[in-house]
């Protein structure tokens, strides 16, 4: 759980110690900058409208360094503490509300009225801010309900039963709100943060990096398939995808599943081939592969569809008019495609981004 996002997945140990992958990659917007964006929130009520205006235009790096400064103090905050939360203000964000409110200084504020309209009572120390502590466990709340409402739903999904483990990695996972109210909300796992959380991720890319066969089986985060037409049949296809060639009343921007999203897939293993007839060769490729966000896209200008790439790269010299079988091998870093033409017993390779 990092930055902006949190990412999780679910993993089944198996008996070689290599895992499989049970629940594929997910998540949503409620990393540690979410928490950030809450109090940051809570500031630009504390100066004003007016004032916040004139930093975003003037002074962006004014509320960078509010920011970097409630990153280090907000790992301090914990739940049911009775300690009060204290966190630097810039002196810059001072000197930015005096020029737009002359004699005025908002450290002799007594409250805030925030956004959700509550009356947040604050004080000064010097540089810092004071907050209660239940309102500084505010900044948390919805991020940290998001989490685990997310979890629960995991949990509940014929795939999330039985899982008795989490592991909590991430520079959020060192937080004591979040690991807190996750023990909370599930008290009957397990629940492991390690040492140097935050550092977690990047020995695990470093690891599958130097060994990706640890991983032996993922779930395809995407459904993928490519660019074909059709014979067209009005009683299927959408007239605006009509068109018509040779004669012949033909539908085109069809979407050929190769895979759906969810199936699994064994890492190092290519599909089996499905066969294409080639028809054109243009300036830049031939074949177009798609993703899409749905289990069944029937057109690639669906919503949710996206454009990777193109299967065979512009100058190739396979035949038009004649078959190709295409493989594909998911489940790593990228897609990787071995497209193969009988007629000419030509083979490429290539590789696109996921």
């Amino acid at each position: 759980m990092l930055g902006g996002t949190i990412d999780i997945t679910a993993h089944e140990v198996l008996n070689d110690g290599t895992v499989r992958e049970i629940i594929k990659s997910n998540g949503g917007n409620w990393g540690g900058t979410s928490v950030d964006g809450e109090y940051l929130d809570f500031i630009k009520c504390l100066i004003g409208e007016s004032v916040t205006q004139s930093i975003e235009q003037n002074e962006p790096q004014v509320l960078f360094e509010v920011c970097r400064e409630f990153e280090t103090a907000k790992r301090t905050i914990k739940p049911q503490s009775d300690m009060k939360f204290n966190v630097r203000i810039p002196s810059q964000l001072g000197e930015a509300y005096a020029n737009s409110n002359p004699g005025k200084d908002f450290k002799l504020r007594k409250f805030v009225f925030t956004k959700s309209k509550k009356h947040v009572f604050i004080s000064f120390i010097g540089d810092k801010l004071r907050l209660a502590p239940k309102d500084a466990e505010e900044f948390f709340a919805k991020t940290v309900n998001e989490i685990t409402c997310h979890l629960k739903s995991l949990l509940q999904q014929k795939s999330g039963i039985g899982i008795g483990t989490m592991i909590l990695v991430g520079g959020f996972a060192e937080s004591p709100m979040l690991t807190q109210a996750v023990k909370s909300a599930f008290p009957q796992m397990r629940v492991i943060i390690p040492l140097e959380a935050a550092w977690s991720v990047l020995r695990g890319a470093v690891i599958f990096g130097h060994d990706p066969s640890l991983i032996k089986e993922r779930r395809s985060k995407y459904t993928y398939g490519v660019r074909v037409f059709d014979t067209f049949d009005p009683t299927v296809h959408d007239e605006k995808y009509k068109y018509e060639e040779d004669g012949e009343i033909l539908c085109c921007r069809l979407f050929s599943k190769l895979i759906s999203i969810d199936d699994p897939v064994t890492v190092g293993e290519y599909r089996n081939p499905v066969e294409y007839k080639l028809t054109r060769i243009g300036h830049e490729g031939s074949i177009e592969l798609y993703t899409s966000e749905s289990s069944d896209p029937k057109y690639v200008d669906e919503k949710g569809c996206s454009f990777v790439g193109y299967i065979l790269s512009a100058g190739h010299n396979f035949l038009v008019n004649e078959i190709v079988d295409v493989m594909m091998r998911f489940g790593e870093t990228e897609v990787e495609i071995r497209a193969h033409q009988p007629k000419t017993e030509k083979t490429v390779v290539y590789y696109l981004g996921q």
